[in-house]
């Protein structure tokens, strides 16, 4: 069995695919039984999955630039470098 690697791009492209057939929300789809029965089975797993996919790409891709920004605030600046390099070659 292959690996499939989806983006977060890939997931909200399909779940605005299964919005726009089915004419309701995602919020709709997982409140109202009504427009959830509406949904074949196959879609209503796929727009299950979709949903938990989104959450935890999109909870992923946050820590990720979290990250980022502990990394950009703890790493030295390059004009503050150069700052200390003058003034270390004045001295």
């Amino acid at each position: 069995m292959s690996e499939t690697r989806i983006t977060l791009r890939d997931v909200d492209d399909r779940i605005r695919e299964l919005r726009a057939k089915y004419g309701f929300s995602s919020e709709d789809f997982t409140s109202n039984p009504e427009c959830r029965n509406r949904v074949s089975d196959q879609d209503e797993f796929e727009w299950e999955s979709c949903l938990v996919h989104a959450e935890i790409l999109r909870e992923q891709e946050e820590e990720l630039h979290r990250r980022y920004l502990v990394h950009l605030k703890s790493a030295p600046s390059e004009t503050a470098d150069k700052s200390r390099a003058v003034l270390d070659l004045v001295a």
